[in-house]
């Protein structure tokens, strides 16, 4: 049987059963300010997140970045009634020419 293991902050090994979770505890994220840019909109420079968020709304615009959810998917494409029947014409044209 596989076992579990824990370190505590001394580096000591203490051994857990396998319905063992941690305890949760509040986690904290500080995230650093956007880098002054230049808008592609309307060549205005933004300089805070917040004023980044109200430069899209004020345009109309969201940020997609990788979220391919958002992205609009390509429509099928439907061949043109008939085109078929074209190409195996031409391509009967080419042969019969090759023929003679």
């Amino acid at each position: 049987m596989r076992r579990r293991y824990i370190y505590d902050g001394a580096g000591n090994a203490h051994e857990v059963g396998s319905d063992w979770t941690p305890e949760s505890r509040p986690d904290y994220h500080i995230m650093g300010d956007i880098q002054p840019y230049r808008s592609q909109i309307d060549g205005s420079v933004i300089t805070s997140r917040s004023r980044h968020r109200e430069h899209l709304r004020a345009h109309g615009c969201i940020e997609v970045g990788n979220d391919s959810s958002l992205r609009r998917q390509p429509k099928p494409s439907t061949p043109p009634p008939g085109l078929k029947e074209k190409i195996i014409r031409a391509v009967e044209r080419v042969e019969n020419r090759k023929r003679r």
